[in-house]
């Protein structure tokens, strides 16, 4: 992403923010696993999406005076050529202002020094009355305050009159339109996320076993792409399939099984998020066929029906009630009630740095926005689960299917698993 984008979100962003004011976000910083090891760092996604800086212990700064002059601080760790030796090269001050676009780099030891400094020397500030966190709970972003909250109480404390502001609903709502180049990335991850798939299909057989299968995917967008998943592969084979976040892949995949394949590419820092249900045989048996093309139904209707305007929760409802409709014309549930039973998920989610994007979901769909639409159906006495997932973009006057060129009809499914 070039550098440019952080500075026209940060743009986007400061003209929302009350005059006199001042915004502080944080990276994070990594959480410990266990004795001297960590989990994998993943900075805060609003932080990333003004900074386009993924390193742990960066913060930003930004005021905002009441006659609009604007003064933007980033801070980052210093170099040091000892933890630089074990886990990797720091981003020196050019490089971290090339990726995002701020003139001023600081050292984050100082964070705290220039807070101070602010509150100290007004004339040279100006008052600042409010102060804006992403107040997020479970962003832990130093040994010192644990969360943003600590931070913001400490402020308070020190300057009593202070108002804390929340500028996460702000912020979601930006990130929630997607620029060209968002969708660019995305339509990139999708690309490298329908290339694992196919990889996938063309070599699935009964007897592997579902790790396998995860390991041909992450294999195969690895070797195309460099590109690693943007969340834990879910690979579930007959009954397993029921389970909507299976989490341990390591069954033997039957003969006649169907292999439900719930995955994704991250690109750019963009995800896709794809679910195809595959045939481990080469062929659906007739009430797999029936229960696939129920679910196919759905996912075509819901994207056709998905366009500005409209909700989430609208989607949800249509999806409930036009799945409900397939499966009493196809004798495969004999009241609407109980497809409460073999449907229990919801239909969409926002797509883009997060695979569940920050997202408010009481708001109309709009143009930019990029949506999931998943329907399923699951059986566990049939020990069938099937889920049909594609990435969708909504325009201005309906939506387009992003991952259409992923093959998802009965035909080119079978076609495909048939030509291992």
């Amino acid at each position: 992403m070039e550098a440019s984008q952080f500075k026209k979100r940060r743009d986007n962003l400061i003209a929302k923010l009350l005059p006199d004011s001042g915004l502080l976000l944080f990276a994070g910083t990594a959480l410990k696993a266990s004795a001297d090891s960590q989990h994998p760092f993943i900075a805060n996604r609003n932080f990333e999406y003004l900074t386009g800086i993924t390193q742990e212990n960066s913060a930003i700064l930004i005021l905002k005076t009441d006659d609009n002059l604007v003064k933007t601080y980033l801070f980052i760790d210093e170099a040091d050529a000892t933890k630089e030796r074990w886990t990797g090269r720091l981003l020196t001050i050019e490089q971290a202002r090339q990726i995002s676009a701020v003139d001023d780099i600081l050292l984050t030891k100082n964070l705290m020094a220039k807070i101070e400094a602010i509150f100290a020397t007004e004339e040279a500030y100006g008052p600042i009355k409010h102060f804006y966190f992403d107040l997020e709970p479970d962003l832990i972003i130093g040994p010192h305050f644990k969360q943003p909250n600590d931070f913001a109480n400490e402020l308070k404390g020190r300057k009593p009159d202070l108002t804390i502001e929340n500028v996460y609903p702000i912020i979601v709502s930006d990130r929630m339109i997607k620029s060209d180049a968002e969708v660019a990335a995305i339509r990139q991850a999708i690309r490298i996320t329908g290339f694992g798939l196919n990889y996938i299909a063309t070599r699935l057989k009964p007897r592997l076993y579902e790790y396998q299968v995860e390991g041909l995917f992450r294999f195969a967008i690895k070797d195309f792409a460099n590109a690693e998943p943007a969340f834990d592969t879910i690979v579930a084979s007959g009954p397993n399939a029921v389970i909507l976040h299976y989490p341990n892949p390591k069954d033997k995949i039957a003969d006649g099984a169907l292999v439900l394949c719930d995955l994704g590419a991250r690109y750019d820092g963009y995800s896709a998020d794809i679910t195809r249900t595959y045939p481990a045989s080469g062929s659906f048996n007739a009430l797999q066929k029936e229960v696939y093309e129920a679910v196919l139904a759905t996912n075509k209707h819901i994207i056709t029906f998905a366009r500005p305007g409209i909700t989430l929760i609208d989607l949800q409802r249509e999806t409930i009630e036009f799945l409900t409709n397939q499966c009493l014309d196809r004798g495969l549930i004999e009241t609407k009630e109980q497809i409460a039973q073999h449907y229990y998920h919801s239909v969409s989610h926002h797509l883009g740095l997060d695979t569940h994007d920050a997202a408010i979901r009481e708001l109309p769909l709009e143009p930019g926005h990029v949506i999931t639409v998943e329907p399923g159906l699951y059986f566990a006495n049939l020990g069938i689960g099937i889920r049909i997932e594609d990435d969708i973009l909504i325009t201005r006057t309906g939506s387009e299917n992003l991952s259409s060129d992923i093959p998802k009809e009965v035909s080119n499914i079978e076609r495909l698993v048939r030509s291992r």
